[in-house]
């Protein structure tokens, strides 16, 4: 659908972030209930897959995260190397 190219303003990686760290605790609450309330066997299997699932959304949040930092590190280094050569450039000029 190419919904990043449409809505340019939203920060895309965020919204992935969110996404798994909302679907790990959805997935988890569920698993928890399907295990506590439940007492058949379909139930509890059920829960073991969501807790399964939950384990590859955390690991996906995880991921995602170190991803998001890393992007907003070599963000503000690229703004503090700008601020630094307009900073020279006034200095320069005598501004």
């Amino acid at each position: 659908m190419q919904l990043n190219d449409k809505w340019q303003g939203l920060c895309w990686p965020m919204m992935d972030f969110l996404r798994c760290v909302t679907a790990a605790l959805i997935y988890f609450a569920i698993s928890i209930t399907a295990v506590a309330k439940y007492s058949d066997g379909a139930s509890k299997a059920a829960g073991v897959f969501g807790f399964f699932a939950t384990i590859v959304f955390a690991i996906d949040f995880y991921l995602i995260f170190n991803e998001v930092a890393k992007f907003l590190k070599q963000g503000d280094s690229a703004d503090e190397a700008t601020a630094r050569k307009t900073e020279a450039r006034c200095w320069g000029h005598g501004l």
